[in-house]
């Protein structure tokens, strides 16, 4: 990846995604959160997965790993929490 490539994802990702969202938070069961959730998927969707080199053993593998996934994953399950903080619901366990 390009120095570029990295900016776009960081830009797309943060400045542009989160920056958005942050603060702005809508109810999960509104068309805004499905915007939202749309955006999400199609961020991880153009970044894709890269070829990254495992080793396992004694010898070098090749493996797809996520890109862009893991940041926007994290940002939605802050988002997820910051939504249930800010309308009352809690998560609950029946055990």
């Amino acid at each position: 990846m390009t120095n570029r490539d990295i900016s776009s994802i960081f830009n797309e990702a943060y400045n542009q995604f989160w920056m958005k969202w942050r603060d702005n938070v809508p109810t999960k069961d509104s068309v805004d959160w499905n915007m939202l959730q749309g955006e999400a998927d199609a961020i991880k969707a153009r970044y894709g997965t890269r070829l990254v080199r495992k080793w396992e053993g004694p010898v070098p593998t090749m493996e797809e790993e996520p890109v862009a996934a893991p940041i926007v994953n994290w940002f939605m399950d802050e988002l997820e929490a910051r939504e249930r903080e800010r309308y009352g619901k809690e998560c609950q366990n029946n055990g």
